[in-house]
């Protein structure tokens, strides 16, 4: 990608044993402005609800990029988080923050050009790194515990990524008959639908309501607008399953 902003943030370390990214996780930044974000990044200012923190990039509402940690290093953008099975989410990952004040400070819609630039990048940095689809998640998909000081909403359901799916990033679910047959066993039997979210990657510790929510921000985000989100419904479950057997289908 071209036109690429090169800062270095002071914030990363070496990926653990060397490994290769496999999951990318899309944030927003929860500032104003791009620049707040930058000084917090550049530890020109401490931020006030987190400790040192670094992207690997930030995508501006204008849809300019800067770089601020190299791809072969660990950032320092996910936290203490869970996915699949890891914890160590830094060092298998890459994290990009979207320019947005986020759901605290007058949650706003990412613009188009956010969009554009966000689908260049991630397109760009998936001829470099093995990541699957089913690994290109929020912020939201890898932090439900209900145990830490809040679960994170960012980058929230705003976020198109129907569309983004649309441009081979990532998934969007399409359930057909077969997967709302399979919903209506699996929504019956709580049990199985909690085993159904973790086989899929979400953290087994969480509250069911918390990974509910967690799913929905990214793949059923009219439960938000419904004011229903972390309730479970035969939609939930069918695009849950259409997901499963995607994930499972799934070869690079």
């Amino acid at each position: 990608m071209k036109n690429i902003r090169k800062l270095v943030s002071p914030n990363f370390n070496d990926r653990a044993g060397g490994v290769q990214p496999k999951i990318l996780i899309l944030h927003y930044t929860g500032t104003a402005t791009g620049q707040e974000a930058e000084d917090y990044y550049m530890n020109r200012k401490a931020d006030p609800n987190a400790g040192p923190i670094s992207p690997h990039y930030m995508i501006e509402r204008d849809g300019s990029v800067t770089q601020f940690v190299e791809e072969a290093n660990r950032s320092w953008h996910a936290g203490k988080s869970w996915w699949d099975g890891e914890q160590d989410i830094n060092s298998h990952s890459m994290g990009i923050e979207l320019v947005n004040p986020g759901h605290d400070k007058g949650y706003i819609d990412f613009t188009p050009e956010q969009m554009e630039s966000l689908a260049e990048l991630v397109k760009d940095i998936l001829t470099r790194n093995d990541i699957p689809p089913h690994n290109i998640l929020g912020h939201s998909d890898i932090f439900p515990h209900v145990t830490r000081d809040r679960v994170k909403p960012d980058p929230g359901e705003k976020l198109d990524w129907e569309w983004l799916a649309e441009e081979g990033i990532g998934m969007w679910p399409r359930p057909d008959q077969d997967d709302y047959d399979m919903a209506a066993v699996l929504y019956a039997d709580p049990v199985s639908l909690r085993q159904a979210f973790t086989e899929y990657g979400y953290d087994p510790n969480g509250t069911d309501h918390d990974v509910i929510a967690a799913f929905q921000r990214h793949f059923q985000p009219e439960a938000y607008v419904q004011k229903r989100q972390g309730l479970a419904d035969q939609d939930t479950a069918a695009r849950l399953h259409w997901l499963l057997k995607a994930k499972n289908a799934y070869s690079p």
